[in-house]
């Protein structure tokens, strides 16, 4: 087992702060990382695996960053073998740490993710994953 921890604060100007931290031992996790080309340049589409042949994926962690460190705006596209969910816009993060979200997206969750830069600016996009077996 992989021990991860997740810490976030979200805060609101003038009012409440809400602190979520959470612990996750998954059985394993992935790390990937694409350069995507400026809209109109090749390639600005990329199929990245999220999993081997069996198994979960809990925890879906990506940023998405200009060469500057700016946060940057791509389109996932979650996939499972022929089946594709709804393309989702990512602004600079997203996270999602719980299976039943996950598999909300795509029928069975997602196997993959297809990313693609429709912006004017070249893109690095990391993603993380954290996989418990089947």
């Amino acid at each position: 087992m992989v021990q991860v921890s997740v810490n976030a604060l979200v805060k609101v100007a003038s009012g409440p702060n809400l602190s979520l931290n959470s612990t996750l031992e998954p059985e394993s996790y992935t790390m990937a990382s694409v350069d995507l080309e400026a809209a109109g340049a090749a390639p600005t589409e990329e199929e990245v695996p999220l999993l081997p042949d069996a198994g979960t994926v809990t925890l879906l962690a990506v940023k998405a960053r200009t060469a500057a460190g700016a946060d940057a705006e791509v389109s996932l596209t979650p996939s499972n073998g022929g089946n594709d969910g709804d393309e989702l816009t990512v602004a600079g993060i997203l996270m999602v740490t719980n299976a039943g979200v996950l598999a909300a997206l795509v029928d069975g969750g997602p196997r993959s993710l297809t990313v693609r830069n429709a912006g004017d600016e070249p893109v690095t996009v990391d993603i993380l994953t954290c996989l418990d077996s089947a």
